[in-house]
């Protein structure tokens, strides 16, 4: 009885806040970028991003960046701060969906919920030799916005 009376005074179950060491201004900055998104725009993305991975040279360029970061997470110690970034970002891409009135599981929500929690990871490491590589090739589709866009002119 009190674990629900608990839970009840949380409120919704992923709204938590987390703490994340050595936030970058660049995280900050992208998670303010997804929560002012509208949903037509959150379309756009996703029709952006499937139309940049579309070969199969593509989705291996796409899984090695992925898995550069994670193995920089790993070795800076810091895949809960990653885990805390990935979950903020992917809560904010729902929320715009959400506040539209949009029934969620919805493909381009989800895509673009995805797409974005990898992105914040990696903006979490930018500072790490050969993140930039691999926030380049995660950032292929996002040009709609200007705090990733950047990304593609480095």
């Amino acid at each position: 009885m009190l674990e629900s009376c608990c839970r009840a005074a949380r409120g919704p179950r992923f709204t938590y806040r987390g703490r994340c060491r050595h936030r970058g201004v660049d995280v900050d900055v992208f998670e303010r970028a997804l929560s002012e998104l509208t949903f037509d725009e959150v379309s756009a993305i996703a029709a952006d991003v499937r139309a940049a991975c579309t070969s199969t040279a593509d989705e291996i360029a796409h899984t090695r960046a992925a898995l550069m970061i994670e193995q920089s997470l790993r070795r800076a110690h810091r895949l809960h701060d990653g885990a805390t970034v990935a979950l903020e970002c992917a809560t904010n891409v729902q929320s715009v969906a959400q506040r539209a009135g949009v029934t969620l599981p919805d493909d381009d929500v989800t895509l673009v919920a995805r797409a974005a929690a990898q992105l914040g990871r990696g903006l979490l490491i930018r500072h790490v030799p050969g993140i930039d590589d691999a926030l380049h090739e995660l950032g292929r589709g996002w040009n709609r916005l200007p705090c990733v866009a950047e990304l593609q002119l480095a």
